[in-house]
C-alpha cells in the first residue's frame, strides 16, 4: 500500500470572515474549525504518481473520509475509508496538520498506517483541491486531486429510523443494534409498566426470536415427561444431562402485535441423538427468515424449511452432529450453530466431532450449492455474510480455522487460528472490518480482520486493524458506529474503539455473581445486557459508563433479545415478552 494515502486527508481551505477583525487565536480557530466541517464525510478523489515507474500512466486514487477532528493534543484524527487496488480498509489516523499562512498542509514523517505501511508526506490544500509528495517502502512520487463534499450531492431521502425486521440471531447483518430509536429503558413485568403483552411457552428453548413484519418466530423443545431443567450461574460442569426421554421439536409463529400463537408446527418427535448440556437446550439454534421462509437448525433431527404460512416445504438431515466438548466424547452438549438464509441461500456451519463443514443450500429446495470440509473442532457459531462490489463471502468464526469462504463457491478466501478453543459468538462487520472473539481457554482474542483480507493470516498488525487479549466467550459483541461493546460471563463490560481496539472503558455489571450468556443488543442511545438469573442492565451507548435502570424479568433468561419498531422482545425460561412504551 502507497503512502499517498495519508494524503488526500490534508485538504481544505478554510473560510474566513473579513466583516471583523479576530485576533490571531480566533482566526485560526476559525480556520481549524472549517478544515474540520469541510474534511467530516468528504470523498477524496484523485492521482498519484510512482518514481520507480516513470513510464507508467498515473494511478487513481479515492479515499471517503469519517469524522475528522482535532484534538486536545493539537493533533488531527481522520477517519478514513481506503480503497485501494481492490483492497478496501477503514483506519483511524492521529496526525500533524500545520498551516502556511491559511494554507492546511499535512505533515506525515514515518507514519505508520495500521494495515497500509509507514509513509513520509507533505500535502498542501487549497479551496477544493490538494496537492502533494509522498514516499514509502521503497516507492515515492506525486498525487492529486478534487476534495468532493456532501453537501455538494443530493441529500438522500431519510426515513423514520425504525427498524421492522429481525431476520436471524443478532438482527440484521447480525449487528445486534441500530444506532437510531427510541427503545425504553425502563420497565416492571409485576406493575405491567411498558408491558406491551406477556406470552407463555412450554418447554426449554435458548434460542432468539427473529422478526419479519408483523410475524415472529420461534423455536422449541418440549419434554414428553415432565418438565426439563436449566441450571444457570457461574460453573464449569461439563457433563451433560442424563437421558431425558422423547421431545417435540416445534416452530412457532406469533403475531407481534398481540403475542397470540398465529401457527405452531411439529417438525420432529422422538429421543434427541445427543444429549444436552445443563445450561443448553434441544432447541439453541436461533431460525431464520426471509419474509417468505423460516428456516429452523435442531442439528442431528434435522433442518426445517417452512413458509411464513406454517407449509413445511422442505427438511434436510445431516446425519449425527455431535458437537460437544472436543476433549472428551462423552461431554455431549448439544448443537447451537444457527442458520442464516441470504438471498437464494441458506448457509450452515456445522463444526462436530467429526465432517465439520460449511455448507450453502439452495433456499427453494434445500439442495446442496457447495459444502465445504473444515478442519475444525465442535464450536457453536453462525455464520454471517459480507457482501462486496466484486465478491461476497461467508465469514465463520472457529477456534483452528476462523476465516471467510466465497459465497458463490465455497472456496476459502482467508484463515488463521489462535483463538479461544470453543468459539461461539458470531463474527460482526462494521466499518469494513470483521470483528471476531472467542474467549474460552489460555487465549481469549478479540480482534478485527480487513474485510479485504486474504490468504492464511495471523493475529499480528501485519493482517490484523488491531487485537485485544480479553475477549468473551459466549456473547456476541455489538457494534455502534465507532464503538465495540462486548460482555464476559461475570459481567464485566468494555467499551472500545471499534477502528484501534482501544479500551474506552471497563465496568463490572450484575456483582460478579450472575452469569452472562445471552448477547448484547443496542438501539439509538441504549444498550441491553441480559443477564442469566433475569435481570437486564440497560446503559448509556457512550464513552463512559453509565447505567440507565436495571430491570428484572423475573425469570432465567439466556436468549439474546430482539428488537423491531422501537420494542425490545425477551424470552425468558418461560415467557416471550413485549416491551414497549406504553400510553
Amino acid at each position: 500500500m502507497h503512502a499517498r494515502l495519508l494524503i488526500p486527508f490534508l485538504l481544505t481551505a478554510p473560510l474566513i470572515a473579513q466583516d471583523e477583525q479576530p485576533t490571531p487565536a480566533e482566526l485560526q480557530a476559525e480556520r481549524e474549525a472549517a478544515f474540520a466541517a469541510k474534511m467530516s464525510g468528504a470523498i477524496l478523489a484523485g492521482q498519484f504518481t510512482d518514481r520507480t515507474r516513470p513510464d507508467a500512466e498515473p494511478a487513481a486514487d479515492r479515499y471517503t473520509l469519517g469524522e475528522v477532528k482535532q484534538l486536545e493534543s493539537g493533533k488531527w484524527r481522520f477517519e478514513a475509508k481506503i480503497e485501494y487496488m481492490g483492497r478496501t480498509g477503514t483506519v483511524p489516523l492521529e496526525i500533524d496538520v500545520f498551516w502556511a499562512g491559511d494554507t492546511p498542509v499535512i505533515t506525515l514523517t514515518d507514519f505508520k498506517v495500521p494495515l497500509f505501511g509507514t509513509f513520509t508526506s507533505r500535502v498542501m490544500v487549497f479551496e477544493d483541491e490538494y496537492v502533494g509528495l509522498w514516499d514509502g517502502a521503497g516507492h515515492g512520487g506525486k498525487m492529486w486531486g478534487d476534495i468532493i463534499r456532501p453537501q455538494d450531492e443530493a441529500p438522500a431521502e431519510e426515513d423514520d429510523g425504525k427498524t421492522v425486521h429481525w431476520p436471524s440471531y443478532h438482527g440484521p447483518s447480525n449487528g445486534g443494534g441500530y444506532a437510531r430509536g427510541e427503545t425504553v429503558a425502563e420497565w416492571d413485568v409485576e406493575t405491567g409498566k411498558n408491558i406491551l403483552w406477556r406470552q407463555e411457552l412450554p418447554g426449554l428453548a435458548l434460542s432468539s426470536p427473529v422478526i419479519w413484519g408483523d410475524r415472529i418466530f420461534l423455536t422449541n423443545a418440549i419434554r414428553k415427561e415432565g418438565d426439563a431443567e436449566l441450571i444457570v450461574g457461574l460453573y464449569g460442569a461439563v457433563q451433560p444431562v442424563p437421558n431425558e426421554g422423547p421431545h417435540e421439536f416445534r416452530v412457532i409463529c406469533l403475531d407481534k402485535r398481540t403475542g397470540e400463537v398465529a401457527w405452531d408446527e411439529l417438525a420432529w418427535e422422538g429421543e434427541p441423538e445427543f444429549l444436552r448440556h445443563t445450561k443448553g437446550s434441544y432447541a439453541a439454534s436461533t431460525p431464520a427468515t426471509d419474509g417468505k421462509r423460516v428456516v429452523a437448525f435442531f442439528g442431528s433431527e434435522g433442518l426445517y424449511c417452512y413458509s411464513v404460512e406454517g407449509d413445511l416445504l422442505w427438511s434436510k438431515d445431516f446425519g449425527s452432529l455431535d458437537s460437544g466438548w472436543y476433549v472428551s466424547k462423552d461431554a455431549q452438549w448439544g448443537f447451537a450453530s444457527s442458520p442464516i438464509l441470504h438471498g437464494d441461500k441458506v448457509i450452515v456451519q456445522v463444526d462436530v466431532q467429526e465432517g465439520s463443514f460449511v455448507a450453502a443450500l439452495d433456499a427453494d429446495t434445500g439442495e446442496r450449492i457447495w459444502k465445504t470440509p473444515r478442519a475444525d473442532v465442535p464450536t457453536w457459531c453462525t455464520p454471517t455474510v459480507v457482501e462486496g462490489e466484486e465478491r461476497s463471502m461467508v465469514v465463520l468464526n472457529g477456534y483452528r480455522h476462523p476465516g471467510g469462504y466465497d459465497l458463490e463457491t465455497g472456496e476459502p478466501i482467508w484463515w488463521l487460528s489462535g483463538g479461544g478453543d470453543i468459539p461461539v459468538p458470531r463474527p460482526v462487520v462494521a466499518n469494513d472490518l470483521i470483528y471476531l472473539t472467542s474467549a474460552h481457554g489460555p487465549d481469549a482474542p478479540l480482534y478485527a480482520v480487513p474485510v479485504s483480507a486474504e490468504g492464511e493470516l495471523t493475529l499480528d498488525e501485519e493482517h490484523v486493524a488491531w487485537v485485544q487479549d480479553r475477549g468473551n466467550y459466549m456473547q456476541t459483541p455489538v457494534v455502534i458506529g465507532e464503538r465495540i461493546f462486548s460482555c464476559r460471563d461475570q459481567g464485566i463490560l468494555y467499551c472500545r474503539d471499534a477502528l484501534t481496539g482501544e479500551e474506552r472503558y471497563v465496568e463490572r455489571i450484575g456483582g460478579g455473581k450472575m452469569g452472562f450468556t445471552a448477547s448484547l443488543v443496542a438501539c439509538g442511545d441504549k444498550l441491553y445486557a441480559t443477564g442469566e438469573a433475569g435481570e437486564v442492565h440497560v446503559m448509556r451507548v457512550a464513552d463512559t459508563f453509565e447505567r440507565l435502570a436495571i430491570n428484572q424479568m423475573n425469570e432465567e433468561c439466556m436468549a439474546s433479545p430482539a428488537i423491531s419498531e422501537d420494542v425490545l422482545y425477551i424470552r425468558g425460561r418461560h415467557h416471550l415478552t413485549a416491551i414497549g412504551a406504553k400510553e
